[in-house]
């Protein structure tokens, strides 16, 4: 694991209803369970309405994404440099992934990126089954293990708390944990082989 290179994502969207558009992206390449260099993050301006319900839980509107924003075919240009060809986890990549990325990258007609990892929320249901916390959302394990407030609802904010979760209640349970548990994120590469030898 100590040696294998990924990148962990997440995504802020203008809305859970299709089509979803990203607003916010960021990403943090790893090796094994730490951080490796600068994180990525870049808003997109993408020209579309962005509701009061996704407002009020990102904190974005389309005056500060038509301000501060890029077109999505620059961030994803970049975001393809940052990322290259490496496995591409999130903390819930059946929404992040598959009903958004893959989706938008679609709709702008570019080819996917990466390469599809394991899902981080599905690692952690294993881990921590029963959920001592009461469930697995990002920000109830945020609080009930007093990992620090990195931005909540923000992407950037998000990855950190990943980063948080992994490093200081994944990781050493995985340590521990059986092979039988972990063998759907071993070695699997629709998963990634994030936790392979």
């Amino acid at each position: 694991m100590n040696d294998i290179h990924w990148v962990l994502l997440d995504t802020e969207t203008n809305g859970l209803r299709a089509p979803i558009y990203v607003v916010e992206l960021a990403a943090q390449r790893m090796v094994g369970w730490e951080p490796d260099g600068e994180p990525f993050r870049r808003l997109l301006n993408q020209n579309v309405s962005i509701p009061q319900e996704a407002s009020r839980v990102n904190g974005y509107t389309r005056e500060i994404l038509e301000r501060d924003g890029d077109p999505a075919l620059d961030v994803y240009a970049d975001f393809r440099r940052y990322a290259g060809t490496l496995p591409l986890v999130s903390y819930n990549l059946a929404y992040d992934l598959d009903r958004v990325l893959l989706p938008e990258w679609q709709r702008l007609d570019i080819a996917p990126i990466g390469q599809r990892g394991f899902c981080a929320l599905e690692l952690a249901r294993r881990l921590l089954d029963p959920a001592s916390a009461g469930n697995c959302k990002l920000q109830t394990l945020r609080q009930f293990y007093y990992l620090p407030e990195r931005g909540a609802h923000t992407a950037l904010g998000d990855v950190q708390t990943v980063i948080d979760l992994l490093g200081n209640v994944l990781q050493p349970l995985a340590k521990k944990e059986t092979c039988s548990r972990l063998r759907p994120f071993e070695n699997s590469p629709n998963r990634g082989g994030i936790l392979g030898e």
